[in-house]
């Protein structure tokens, strides 16, 4: 943690993960551009972080600290070993991080729309489906539609969980949550 808290300007999020959902449930919530992990856990859980790889255009680094066949290191797209330079790990992954085509990868906030962002608002300060459609001058039942759609883009099911997504990707502040 401390290579990549000298990285100040992308954000860094360190979870220790003891187990598969725990995994499931940091990737849902961060949406990590890479995942760093021993290839232990990358083979142990191969079949899903494959399919979350793909789904998140996930770029995978092995920290390899004993000795693996190279074969097994060729699924990565880097690899990095206990030893190496802080600088060599921080060079290698900002190089990754730009091979992201960025105006290909759409972010999960870019993909909620102008009305889903506000009724997002409403939702987090506590009003009710009435309530917001009272204010806005819809149904019920739109804004109910609006939740469904929001909550399935997002993949993100409870309002507390929504409320940080808002906060975090800046569409309410602090003050407002």
């Amino acid at each position: 943690m401390q290579v990549l808290g000298t990285m100040n300007d992308n954000r860094i999020v360190l979870e220790i993960c003891d187990n598969i959902s725990d995994l499931q449930q940091s990737v849902v919530r961060t949406s990590p551009k890479l995942l760093i992990a021993s290839p232990d856990v990358f083979e142990r859980h191969k079949k899903l972080i494959k399919s979350i790889r793909e789904e998140k255009s996930l770029v995978t680094i092995a920290l390899v600290y004993s000795f693996y066949h190279p074969k097994m290191l060729n699924d990565y797209d880097a690899q990095f070993y206990i030893n190496d330079e802080p600088e060599k790990m921080r060079t290698k992954i900002k190089e990754l991080l730009s091979s992201i085509d960025d105006s290909e990868v759409v972010t999960q906030r870019d993909a909620l729309t102008k009305r889903e962002k506000e009724i997002l608002k409403y939702l987090v300060s506590g009003q009710s489906s009435k309530e917001i459609g009272d204010t806005l001058h819809i149904s019920a039942h739109t804004v109910n539609a609006h939740r469904k759609n929001i909550m399935r883009k997002l993949d993100i099911k409870t309002i507390s969980g929504l409320t940080i997504y808002a906060v975090l990707n800046n569409i309410i502040n602090l003050k407002e949550a």
